[in-house]
């Protein structure tokens, strides 16, 4: 079982680096309307030009890669909720590297997010 624990956080790690890159990115391109049909595609265009997204998409295939291993050798019912981790690695993260606030409803929360995970572990 801790193999199992260790790989999905492995993956949800890797998962979250991915997503913080993804936002990080998209906070430096022209803000688009996207509404406009014309827009995607300037946007996609801008976005896919900044190597920050290629590692995002690597970080985030290398997650689904060790993901995949985790749901090999555990049981969904175990490594699904065990991915909710990643609510606390984004949560806290966004705020170290993205400057983003944590109020008390998101902490609370993540506290319960985390309380669950606890729950689903030790049964």
């Amino acid at each position: 079982m801790v193999k199992i624990i260790l790989l999905v956080l492995a993956a949800e790690i890797l998962t979250a680096i991915g997503h913080l890159l993804f936002k990080k990115t998209t906070n430096t391109v022209e803000a688009y309307d996207l509404r406009k049909i014309g827009t995607h595609l300037r946007f996609l265009s801008d976005i896919f030009a900044k190597p920050s997204i290629w590692l995002g998409l690597a970080a985030c295939a290398a997650g689904l890669i060790i993901w995949l291993m985790a749901l090999a050798q555990g049981d969904l019912s175990l490594v699904y909720p065990l991915g909710s981790v990643q609510f606390v690695l984004i949560l806290f993260s966004a705020q170290i590297f993205l400057n983003e606030k944590i109020d008390k409803m998101k902490l609370l929360g993540t506290f319960l997010v985390v309380i669950g995970i606890v729950f689903i572990t030790i049964s």
